[in-house]
């Protein structure tokens, strides 16, 4: 559904862009000129549309990666607890990156070719209008961006990163306006290396923003290690639900977790997405369950004990900061120290809590039923 409406709406914007181009283009011809060959071609149009957007998206992106690199270079505590671990909206903004910023290069290389063949293109009005459009654009998103940073500043946030996110704004927007700046009046005619020199620059300033993400956020096999642990992680926290869950109806844990699986409940137990082979299930201790002839209940004399185990291909280290940690009750009959093993402990996708680091290799997560969890007491 959602695929289907973002589609409709891409579709929706590429007729407006196609229509508010052939409109500026009707526009600017509509008017005699002395020279006909002065009149702004259609593809005119379209290269120069295409320069603002490139540059406009291509801006956006590079201060998203660039705030991003910050935000997990410099961690803030008081940031909110969850934490994309799959760093979706910066390999969102590398990808847009990568695809928009040569697209702009190619663009900008072509205009400055074709100026340079035909003088007369320098004074296009659709030139002089997109060029300023962009800028406006361009300012426009810069100047949210700051106010938003301002904001956040003004919220707690690290005095640090505040300062590099302004100063990134500031050598990005001061770029920009110096090259077009520059651009505007520029004699072409006369061969200049300044284009050169601020695509060199600029080029490296990209280059190094996505090498500097990528040493953050990993590369594609180190994402693709870090998906597949996490499904691991999942696929057992699964697995000790299931476990509690036949516990309640059978008093004692299951010797094997085939035992689990359960046609009419659709449920199969996982297996490792990479190997393809079980999880490592160990009995530790079964409980010891006596009838309380006071109360006429069952009740349980000592805990049910199991581990759960999987080979990991990252290293998982969350500190006791996690969300949660601090508000999962104590069950009785655990210690402090015990409650990182209550199977109230649960994974899901952006779970920053310590209950579920592990290391490279075997990792096995001790659980502990108690008695004050079992339902019968």
């Amino acid at each position: 559904m959602v695929v289907t409406i973002v589609a409709i709406l891409g579709i929706f914007l590429l007729f407006a862009v196609i229509g508010g181009a052939y409109f500026i283009y009707s526009l600017i011809n509509s008017k005699n000129n002395m020279n006909g060959d002065t009149k702004a071609k259609a593809l005119d149009v379209f290269v120069y549309l295409g320069i603002g957007i490139t540059l406009v998206v291509s801006v956006y992106n590079l201060l998203q990666i660039l705030f991003t690199a910050i935000d997990r270079k410099f961690v803030d505590v008081l940031s909110s607890s969850y934490m994309d671990v799959y760093n979706s909206d910066m390999r969102m903004a590398v990808a847009f990156l990568v695809v928009m910023y040569p697209l702009y290069l190619i663009l900008s290389w072509y205009t400055a070719k074709d100026i340079a063949k035909f003088l007369y293109k320098r004074d296009l009005t659709i030139r002089k209008v997109m060029i300023y459009t962009t800028i406006f654009i361009t300012v426009c998103s810069i100047i949210g961006t700051l106010v938003s940073i301002i904001y956040t500043y003004l919220g707690g946030e690290l005095s640090v990163r505040f300062a590099y996110k302004a100063l990134s704004v500031f050598v990005v927007s001061l770029g920009v306006f110096g090259y077009y700046f520059y651009s505007v009046r520029r004699d072409y005619s006369v061969k200049s290396s300044i284009p050169v020199m601020a695509t060199i620059v600029a080029t490296v300033v990209v280059v190094a923003s996505l090498v500097w993400s990528i040493s953050i956020v990993g590369t594609p096999s180190e994402m693709r290690a870090k998906r597949m642990d996490g499904t691991r992680l999942l696929n057992i926290s699964s697995i000790q639900q299931q476990i509690f869950s036949r516990f309640q109806t059978t008093d004692k844990l299951p010797l094997k977790l085939e035992e689990l699986n359960d046609a009419f409940a659709n449920y199969a137990v996982p297996i490792d997405p990479s190997t393809k082979e079980s999880y490592v299930y160990k009995v530790v201790q079964q409980p010891v369950m006596k009838f309380n002839y006071t109360t006429n209940k069952k009740e349980m004399a000592s805990n049910a004990i199991f581990q759960l185990c999987a080979t990991f291909e990252t290293t998982r280290n969350v500190n006791n900061n996690g969300a949660g940690y601090k508000n999962l009750p104590i069950m009785a009959g655990l210690s402090s120290t015990d409650i990182s093993y209550s199977i109230s402990n649960y994974y899901y996708d952006g779970d920053q809590t310590p209950f579920w680091n592990h290391g490279v290799g075997e990792t096995c997560f001790k659980r502990i039923i108690s008695p004050d969890m079992y339902y019968g007491k």
